[in-house]
């Protein structure tokens, strides 16, 4: 039996690892084919600290090489152009066709610009280590340039910078950037209360995958840091170094307000690759191909999906969070699925387990709820950090 991954993820890397770690003996009944657009595995939880330089590329990108070369697994770089259920065949860019017995989609998300005119042209998105250079790279640059300028209202746009989201991604990247901005203006000489960040979320609070105490904590942390917090407002457009805004909150008239700034960071939500939906499979209005208790795709007898660009119910029929914890251990369990497959035996049913989230609000500042357990501040800084130290070890037994 041949099983194709699409997407070196977390939960397409660890199908494909897990699958590779069985008994020998069971290898004579299956091969794997990975196929990722990337020669690598990308920690993509990390991807804050690479745009605030506080990660460097070994500890985000470790390379496919080193992670599959064992037994019946191969590893093929491509993007993925179409998916055929019916003739079992996958289309890539480089003109190659893989056919398949079994097919795991795995192939993430991308940045959802929410139809809000000019985010896909005008805003820097976070979703892989190559855009997270960039964000690097481009910020750097501003204070580069502020501090060799004389004109205040130039200096103020280049030293503006705005998140779109207040979900994990935009939460973490403006805890850390607040403090890269201090260092960055003490670096180049300019008055560090010049950097500002604004942090915009369309909800009445941050955070919203946790609880109201997480929320609460986190916008303290925030404020503290001196974030600029907009909550009730949304994006009406964006254009070159600049982004309007529109506030609306139950006790406040709106208002509408555009501001200047050279750096306009998108983590306002994501969707599936658009490939899935074109496959015509059954989709929702995020792009997430539905699957049932077994991560099987409805009505797709040989194809199952995991992670991001999946709608998965837990067995309550509760949709789970996209989160790398739940994708790991989707992996996990679609590993055991396609061996119950192969020997024709009766799958289990996926259980998700809630271990708990981990936020960062800065180098040395975390909020989380580990095992249901609210914990803040150092601690659970320190223990992100282990968690994140941890997660590379499961890859490293396999090297």
């Amino acid at each position: 039996m041949h099983i194709l991954i699409l997407g070196a993820g977390y939960a397409g890397i660890r199908a494909a690892i897990e699958l590779d770690n069985l008994p020998v003996e069971l290898h004579e009944h299956f091969h794997v084919t990975v196929v990722d657009r990337n020669p690598y595995h990308q920690h993509i939880v990390l991807l804050h600290n690479v745009a605030t330089g506080y990660r460097n590329v070994d500890d985000v990108v470790i390379p496919m090489s080193r992670i599959l070369q064992r037994r019946s697994t191969r590893f093929v770089q491509g993007t993925v152009t179409h998916i055929n259920p019916l003739e079992h065949a996958v289309q890539l860019d480089n003109g190659f066709t893989l056919t398949y017995d079994r097919l795991v989609i795995a192939l993430g998300a991308t940045a959802d610009d929410a139809g809000v005119p000019g985010v896909r042209e005008h805003t820097i998105p976070l979703r892989s280590f190559a855009e997270a250079t960039h964000l690097h790279d481009h910020i750097t640059a501003q204070f580069a340039q502020a501090a060799i300028i004389n004109d205040v209202c130039k200096q103020r746009t280049l030293l503006t910078f705005v998140i779109i989201g207040g979900g994990f991604t935009g939460v973490q990247l403006a805890g850390e950037l607040a403090h890269w901005n201090r260092a960055l203006a003490e670096r180049h000489h300019i008055n560090s209360t010049q950097a500002r960040t604004l942090l915009i979320e369309r909800g009445d609070r941050l955070l919203a995958q946790f609880g109201a105490w997480a929320t609460i904590e986190a916008e303290q942390v925030l404020r503290q840091r001196s974030i600029d917090i907009r909550m009730h407002t949304t994006v009406q457009h964006v254009r070159p170094g600049a982004v309007t805004i529109q506030h609306q909150s139950p006790t406040n008239p709106m208002t509408e307000e555009t501001i200047e700034a050279a750096t306009i960071v998108w983590a306002g939500g994501v969707r599936a690759p658009a490939l899935v939906a074109e496959a015509g499979l059954p989709t929702d209005q995020r792009g997430r191909v539905l699957v049932d208790r077994y991560l099987r795709v409805q009505g797709e007898a040989a194809i199952f999906a995991a992670g991001d660009c999946a709608r998965v119910p837990d067995v309550q029929g509760r949709i789970i969070a996209g989160t790398a914890s739940y994708a790991m251990r989707q992996g996990e369990h679609l590993a055991q699925a396609l061996l119950a497959d192969v020997l024709g035996q009766a799958p289990r049913p996926y259980q998700p387990q809630h271990l708990g989230q981990l936020v960062s609000l800065g180098p040395d500042e975390a909020i989380g709820n580990p095992l249901g357990v609210p914990t803040s501040g150092l601690p659970a800084s320190l223990l992100k950090r282990g968690v994140e130290a941890w997660y590379l070890t499961t890859l490293e037994k396999f090297l």
